[in-house]
């Protein structure tokens, strides 16, 4: 059978992909991999290398919950302290349960539970992203508020009902937006200013942004998004370059750029818990269940309906029992020869995808810049990539005991 490094290759030959990041190891790096495949764009095919930066759309989430811990261990917030105050606009809203049939007009209940921190943190706030529900996308059409999902400001963009009450349901939604507009509002400084001070010097990164036309020597490093083309199902160069976020505003849900050595120390520090960017007690409750029952069962019934998952990233067998810790999905059991119990998972909008498995003692990151999410051919060379990983460790791990 080929090697992992043979099938990326070939893959990227012959159009299944144009090219990826590959990066893993173990807490003190003696299992160490990193390698490049392929281009960075489909125009000018170029070879893709480490140093390229990558568009990291929902891989933000991450560095927006550890912005939000770090708020949470300073005293500034709870985790289920009630937001109204901080983020009035968010508070105000009701929840949406549907349309008068006779006017057309929607129908907005007050709500009754408190909308939290942690309920933010793991997409258990009512709120939703406006693809995912049809009950939404009315309501936008009725109001005609286009701004919604498009807006230059988080208050532009995210500000609509609540589809169901806080803590009581589950879908993937635009709270870490609002939880990255809290970070900003009781620290008094833009997302940028945070993170840059607070997460990536002290990791020594360096190519990370929200803003890349601020940056000319990251900006030159930028890789092309390509895109799948329905009639020869290979990959060709995106000409809309996957509308790069805009606006005024840095998106703690998906406005961050960065190459993929950089983001692979966040993964590591966690890894290693070298207490950097969090404590240890604090890193340990981002490994852990966060959601309600009723929400848990929720993201149950969502994850098990593929219709309901094709635009997520990466494999999640239906035999795995799933919930969310603080910055991605989590796995609740073992998944014998793959995912450790409490492996904290989650990915980007372009194919990128990162894990982070205390109990094997291994994190990966894949990536990636193609179209359309949860794409099926660069899904297959994220589980080769991944379940490789793990293959090579526990090998690894045996001659080291030999």
């Amino acid at each position: 059978m080929p090697s992992m490094e043979e099938q990326f290759e070939t893959a990227c030959k012959d159009g299944t992909i144009p090219g990826a990041v590959l990066l893993a190891s173990n807490h003190n790096g003696s299992f160490h991999y990193a390698r490049t495949f392929g281009v960075r764009s489909l125009d000018t095919h170029e070879p893709l290398e480490l140093s390229n930066v990558m568009y990291l759309a929902s891989c933000t989430k991450l560095l927006t919950s550890i912005a939000a811990m770090q708020c949470v261990e300073r005293g500034l917030i709870e985790l289920d302290t009630d937001i109204a105050e901080i983020l009035p606009e968010l508070a105000a809203q009701g929840i949406l349960t549907g349309f008068d049939e006779a006017t057309g007009e929607p129908i907005i209940n007050k709500r009754q539970n408190t909308i939290t921190l942690r309920h933010l943190l793991t997409h258990s706030a009512g709120l939703c992203y406006l693809i995912m529900s049809k009950r939404v996308q009315r309501y936008r059409k009725h109001t005609k508020n286009f701004k919604m999902a498009t807006g230059a400001t988080v208050e532009e963009s995210c500000t609509q009902p609540l589809i169901y009450e806080p803590g009581t349901s589950w879908l993937y939604s635009t709270s870490i937006d609002w939880a990255g507009k809290l970070v900003e509002r009781i620290t008094g400084q833009t997302l940028e200013e945070y993170m840059k001070a607070n997460i990536w010097r002290l990791l020594s990164i360096e190519d990370m942004t929200f803003w890349p036309e601020q940056h000319p020597d990251m900006k030159s490093r930028m890789a092309s998004m390509a895109i799948r083309d329905e009639e020869s199902g290979k990959v060709i160069h995106d000409l809309d370059n996957a509308k790069m976020p805009g606006g005024k505003d840095c998106f703690g849900g998906h406005g961050a750029f960065a190459s993929m050595p950089d983001y692979f120390k966040i993964l590591q520090s966690l890894l290693v818990d070298d207490e950097k960017l969090l404590k240890r007690s604090t890193t340990a409750q981002m490994f852990q269940p966060q959601l309600t029952r009723e929400s848990q069962e929720a993201q149950k019934r969502l994850m098990v309906k593929p219709d309901n998952t094709m635009l997520f990233v990466g494999e999640f067998p239906q035999h795995v029992p799933l919930d969310w810790g603080i910055g991605g999905i989590l796995t609740r059991e073992a998944d014998k020869g793959w995912r450790g119990q409490n492996t904290l998972i989650w990915s980007g909008l372009p194919n990128l995808f990162w894990f982070i498995d205390r109990e094997a003692d291994l994190c990966g990151l894949y990536g990636g810049q193609v179209r359309p999410p949860g794409d099926l051919k660069v899904g297959k060379m994220i589980t080769l990539f991944e379940k490789t990983m793990y293959e090579r460790l526990a090998t690894y791990q045996m001659k080291a005991k030999m």
